[in-house]
């Protein structure tokens, strides 16, 4: 089956044509979201007219205390966004605003397209909307994670992979280095480790996906599986032609039920549309995917021990040092790239890499999702260009209490750094972070109350890289537990006046010499808050107590 009768048999399953008149109702949400009151109702309605009506029950946008979301499609008129959607309100929704003309502003969210309605913001009056670009995001909330017919028809999914199988694998890692993607996860340029690999000669190769959500108050990989595990499949397929890889393996997190059901029927629905497996699409080319679960924790993101694990020589995941390159896997070259980079890569294939390397900065082209924590009103899950301050991310998307004051932000998960809340100016760009010396790590920012003391909030985060230390080097197993030790002295009131020019010693002695990520950063919430609240360090010195709240 070529790529032409895909998408013909796609549109045919799906029962309508993107151009046909045709009236959609979206039902989007988490899986642990119950919606089948929901979905019910307005399938009753849809039966009425199936040719003319469909009804899509789409995974998350990442607006988790919006769920469930209801978008309402009809032809010539306005994409309406109705929030917090109950069975009653469905039920209210037929009549009035699908087969009435009655658009509800007073239940309506905003409108996603067409011509105003008053009453009714656009979504570019928005914030939430506005300062975001969904790049790797772009079809959450939109697409049936569980109906291939909708990605391929509603989508335009797998016509990247088309695109690229009717290209040269070098042409295609032209695309890749014109778009200038960087990794999500280690911020290299991917075509830096897609080349290494294809140069590596003519012998089997692999390529993983790491979907395992590392830092647990991170929901990026868990997102994109749940609400569009296409994009992340898609994107593997295209990597693994471009450096004439055999083999794919996603693997996601132990136990979670939800994303295992979603990637197997995927798998199942994709064999049907030779999308995987002999012959890919009639060009010749031929790569199986299959799954694999691994425990999440801070260090089944790291390549060398994501790697070790698979190859069976450890029961966790544990670095270990590097012989050289390409990276192997059972003694084969392989790519490890996360779920947002391979979005990303079927995203850009799918709209050209021009397209995707205007977006961002100079340093950083496209899009950053960002998971929000902490003491902000909204938890999302949201992707904005490279560039976007983290204030804006802060007060205007994640939002803060009126008039509550914010002590600090730490972005980059557990090993970020921490900043000052009124440091407007720093961007979310690599080059940004490599002059402060921060990290990206899993994109989460986590906003800090102003009544918080920063040695205990200091010494919370470094008890908890401490515990998920795997003791293989010195500097990171002994200089957590250190730091640790020496900061709940702090907290408790019988800290020395040189714990704290030894608290710096130490992290600055454990960046170099640890042979992973964790242990290179784990001294950055340590060093940020001492020379940001250097001040509450002393206080606690000589006033043998816990000064909370002090500023």
């Amino acid at each position: 089956m070529n790529f032409e009768q895909v998408t013909k048999k796609a549109y045919f399953q799906y029962h309508f044509r993107a151009d046909a008149p045709c009236v959609r109702v979206t039902v989007a949400a988490a899986p642990e979201v119950d919606v089948s009151e929901q979905v019910t109702l307005f399938k009753k309605w849809s039966e009425k007219d199936g040719r003319h009506r469909r009804v899509i029950t789409g995974g998350s946008f990442g607006y988790y205390d919006l769920e469930p979301l209801v978008i309402i499609e009809k032809p010539g008129r306005s994409t309406i966004l109705y929030p917090h959607v109950t069975a009653n309100l469905a039920f209210e929704l037929i009549p009035d605003c699908i087969e009435g003309d009655d658009p509800r502003p007073d239940l309506a969210l905003c409108l996603l397209g067409g011509e105003e309605i008053r009453g009714i913001p656009t979504c570019q009056a928005l914030p939430m909307f506005s300062l975001q670009k969904r790049v790797a995001l772009r079809n959450c909330g939109r697409v049936d994670p569980e109906n291939i017919d909708s990605y391929i028809a509603g989508c335009g999914g797998y016509a990247g992979l088309s695109g690229a199988l009717d290209m040269s694998p070098f042409d295609v890692m032209e695309e890749v280095r014109r778009s200038r993607l960087r990794d999500r996860r280690d911020g290299q340029p991917t075509v830096e480790k897609w080349k290494i690999v294809r140069d590596a000669g003519k012998d089997e190769k692999y390529v993983i996906c790491s979907a395992v959500d590392s830092d647990a108050q991170a929901r990026t990989a868990r997102l994109l599986l749940q609400s569009d595990p296409h994009t992340v499949l898609e994107g593997m397929l295209i990597t693994a032609n471009a450096v004439a890889a055999s083999r794919c393996i996603v693997v996601v997190p132990s136990g979670d039920d939800d994303t295992l059901k979603k990637l197997r029927k995927a798998l199942v629905q994709m064999r049907d549309y030779d999308l995987v497996g002999e012959d890919i699409l009639g060009s010749g080319f031929s790569c199986d995917i299959e799954i694999r679960e691994m425990a999440p924790s801070l260090l089944s993101g790291e390549e060398s021990a994501l790697l070790s694990w698979l190859a069976g020589g450890q029961p966790v995941p544990e670095p270990r040092n590097r012989p050289g390159m390409p990276p192997l896997l059972w003694g084969k070259p392989v790519i490890v790239n996360d779920a947002e980079t391979l979005a990303n890569v079927a995203a850009f294939l799918q709209r050209g890499a021009a397209w995707f390397a205007g977006i961002g900065t100079t340093a950083s082209a496209g899009s950053k999702v960002i998971d929000l924590a902490g003491e902000m009103v909204h938890q999302y899950t949201v992707e904005v260009p490279f560039g976007t301050t983290l204030s804006d991310v802060v007060r205007q998307i994640g939002g803060v209490s009126a008039g509550e004051p914010i002590k600090a932000v730490q972005f980059g998960g557990p090993t970020g750094s921490f900043f000052s809340a009124d440091d407007s100016g720093l961007t979310i760009d690599y080059g940004n972070l490599d002059v402060t010396g921060s990290t990206m790590g899993s994109g989460r920012i986590s906003v800090i109350a102003h009544d918080a003391c920063a040695v205990e909030m200091t010494e919370h985060v470094m008890s908890y890289l401490q515990t998920q230390s795997c003791g293989k080097c010195v500097f990171c197993r002994e200089g957590t537990l250190q730091i640790s030790e020496i900061l709940e002295d702090v907290a408790r009131g019988e800290g020395r006046p040189q714990d704290i020019d030894l608290l710096t010693e130490l992290g600055e002695a454990m960046r170099a010499p640890s042979l992973c990520g964790l242990g290179r950063n784990a001294s950055n919430p340590v060093l940020s808050s001492i020379r940001l609240f250097r001040h509450e360090y002393d206080a606690h010195i000589k006033q043998k107590k816990c000064t909370q709240g002090h500023d």
